[in-house]
């Protein structure tokens, strides 16, 4: 457990899950990459086990048990591009702050950036430690 998950729950989490995709699914340049989603609940529920996973929530927490996503594998099939990934950066962020008290939101914006980041390396600029891992997208 961290700091973080002593001042929410997975019930904020899923609050923050859901308001953000509320605006996500409908925005003009984002919006086409949550199309193919057959069951949006479903997709909601596994990203709120990877987000209470990500702040250092206890796994056994969560209904079902933790989620096996290949997050760098699927938003490499969808083609991301460094706008869509700063797009969704700061609808994240926006909807973090609106959702929760500033501190907590702070908090869960660090690990946020992170896994931007990491995002950023692998899936749009195709580096691993560095080294380069696959020719990047050209827009």
């Amino acid at each position: 457990m961290s700091w973080l998950t002593d001042q929410i729950n997975l019930d904020d989490i899923h609050r923050v899950v859901q308001q953000f995709y509320l605006k996500a699914r409908h925005h003009p340049v984002i919006g086409h990459h949550f199309d193919d989603i057959a069951d949006f609940s479903a997709h909601e529920k596994k990203i709120t086990g990877f987000w209470w996973m990500v702040i250092g929530g206890n796994t056994l927490e969560i209904p079902g048990g933790p989620p096996r996503i290949d997050m760098i594998n699927k938003h490499m099939a969808l083609g991301i591009s460094a706008e869509d990934l700063t797009i969704w950066l700061g609808m994240f962020e926006q909807t973090l702050f609106d959702e929760l008290p500033m501190d907590v939101a702070s908090a869960w914006q660090v690990k946020v950036h992170e896994i931007a980041s990491h995002l950023k390396a692998l899936v749009i600029d195709g580096k691993a430690g560095g080294i380069r891992i696959k020719e990047p997208n050209k827009s």
